[in-house]
């Protein structure tokens, strides 16, 4: 048995914002060679992010041959928080997470439930809440199977820990070892797992906590924290070690 090191950057892409400095990013993203990139508040067929594919455009900048999406709300229902969108499929169009990898994936979507009350508007119950679900990819690493996943939380309190929990215990039906990554929302880590790499992120040009986690049952062998061209978030980058019996 032999050990093969896989590197993983999570990143919130504010949907490419600024849009004239996104190309730059993908520039900075592809130098540090991640094996794996999870992506938040990614667009796919987005109206007001010219159509592209987000996720698409990171793999490819990347040469990374293998990636997908999952929308977790439209445009509209961006635009119009009162609608409650139906969940969507893999591969739809809409705004939501996304993986790219290296590595050949099988893919797993799971959508999250609200199970506490959100603020109320003028006497109704309103969800000014967003629709949450976890992408996950288990990757054929040599003769080896990793699972992972990106996700992004909710912002009310208890909200996005409760989806965390559901995260976790959908995590936990799939393959390990396991590395989760996102927008947790979330000044500290409650996860199960360990941080892999501690400091701020948000926002990204003055960080003052950090909101955006890699999470895993391996240790990290080299953790770091990188600012790009776009977004209001920085990147978490950390590579791990996992066992490769096909070396």
């Amino acid at each position: 048995m032999s050990r093969a090191d896989l590197t993983v950057l999570t990143l919130n892409l504010q949907q490419g914002k600024p849009p004239e400095q996104f190309a730059a990013g993908l520039a900075e993203i592809a130098a540090l060679r991640p094996d794996v990139v999870l992506v938040q508040e990614a667009d796919r067929g987005s109206l007001l992010s010219g159509r592209v594919d987000h996720t698409g455009l990171v793999a490819a900048a990347c040469g990374l041959e293998h990636w997908q999406f999952l929308p977790g709300r439209s445009t509209w229902a961006t635009v119009l928080p009162f609608l409650n969108p139906r969940r969507k499929d893999v591969g739809e169009n809409g705004t939501g997470v996304g993986i790219a990898s290296r590595y050949p994936a099988t893919w797993h979507a799971h959508h999250l439930e609200t199970k506490r009350p959100l603020p109320r508007r003028r006497g109704f119950h309103v969800d000014m809440d967003q629709p949450r679900q976890v992408l996950a990819a288990t990757l054929a690493v040599g003769d080896t199977t990793v699972t992972v996943a990106s996700t992004h939380l909710s912002w009310h309190e208890g909200v996005g820990e409760d989806q965390l929990r559901q995260v976790e215990d959908f995590l936990q039906t799939l393959p390990g070892p396991r590395i989760l990554g996102g927008d947790f929302n979330q000044r500290t880590n409650v996860s199960i797992w360990p941080s892999l790499c501690t400091g701020p992120t948000y926002p990204a040009h003055r960080p003052r906590f950090q909101l955006d986690y890699l999470v895993s049952d391996l240790p990290a062998i080299r953790a770091e924290i990188h600012r790009f061209s776009f977004s209001d978030h920085r990147g978490v980058l950390a590579a791990v070690s996992i066992a490769d019996e096909g070396q």
